[in-house]
């Protein structure tokens, strides 16, 4: 990519993300709250299970019960693995943006952060997935 990647393309790239997953209309109703707090504020480094839950007046074990039933995962992982695909995005769209500003983008205020929760995620680090991204 020739040209330098602005807030606007990266926002626009994440929105596009954002619209892509759909929930199931057959999935309980807090679940499907939850999961549509989780979308529309993925980005943001303030989302954590504890203030979903107080938001959403759920007792963690039932809450994380359903959730978990539903989505195959607990409701921290689902919010990782979607930064991380996110982030995935991201690397791929924009190959000159430095990985530090994808971390902050997708809700992560620390890189080191970022590192190690992608690694978990993707068994790679970041910078291993991109150079694998880009010889593909």
């Amino acid at each position: 990519m020739g040209s330098k990647v602005t807030p606007a393309q990266v926002e626009d790239e994440l929105a596009s993300f954002r619209g892509e997953k759909s929930i199931r209309q057959e999935t309980p109703l807090s679940v499907r709250l939850a999961t549509e707090h989780i979308h529309g504020h993925l980005f943001d480094p303030e989302l954590t299970v504890k203030r979903l839950r107080k938001q959403l007046g759920l007792t963690d074990a039932m809450f994380s019960t359903r959730f978990r039933h539903h989505h195959g995962c607990s409701p921290a992982c689902y919010i990782r693995r979607l930064r991380v695909e996110a982030a995935k995005r991201l690397f791929r769209h924009f190959d000159d943006l430095p990985a530090a500003a994808v971390a902050l983008y997708v809700g992560y205020e620390h890189y080191r952060t970022f590192a190690r929760v992608f690694k978990r995620v993707t068994d790679q680090s970041p910078q291993a997935f991109r150079e694998e991204d880009e010889s593909a």
